[in-house]
């Protein structure tokens, strides 16, 4: 139960009663505004400045060990960058030489097309020749008799 100031004051006039003003003037002054056990000893504060000691030590272990794995997050970043950086070189020279394999594959292919038209074109023009030069004969000679 909470000692409330209607109750510190029904004391100090009961005091007054008893003692006289003065006296309960004194006593009432050495009371605390609250119980006893209430207050804080030496030793709850000792207490306390341990535990406050014992924090303080803990969060400095905690900073130690946080700036440990800030490094060792670091050293990995670091190697996995290392590794895709190989990675993607091995990925890069394979791909150019696929892409050379294809290149080649395309100047071969232009290649054989090339000759391919060249063939069908001279046997068009074969062809349209022969039957141009009868009909042109063909139209000559009626012509000329």
């Amino acid at each position: 139960m909470s000692l409330s100031e209607q109750k510190r004051h029904l004391l100090r006039n009961r005091l007054i009663e008893i003692l006289g003003e003065e006296e309960a003037e004194i006593l009432m002054d050495s009371l605390p505004p609250v119980y006893w056990h209430d207050l804080a000893t030496k030793a709850d504060l000792k207490a306390t400045n341990e535990t406050i000691e014992a924090n303080k030590a803990a969060i400095e272990a905690n900073k130690a060990a946080i700036e440990a794995n800030k490094k060792a997050i670091e050293a990995s970043e670091q190697r996995l960058r290392s590794e895709m950086q190989a990675g993607f070189a091995g990925i890069r020279t394979e791909m150019n030489g696929k892409f050379a394999q294809v290149e080649g594959e395309f100047t071969k292919f232009r290649g054989e097309m090339a000759l391919q038209f060249a063939q069908q074109t001279r046997t068009m023009v074969f062809t349209m020749l022969a039957f141009a030069v009868p009909t042109w004969g063909s139209i000559l000679a009626v012509g000329l008799t």
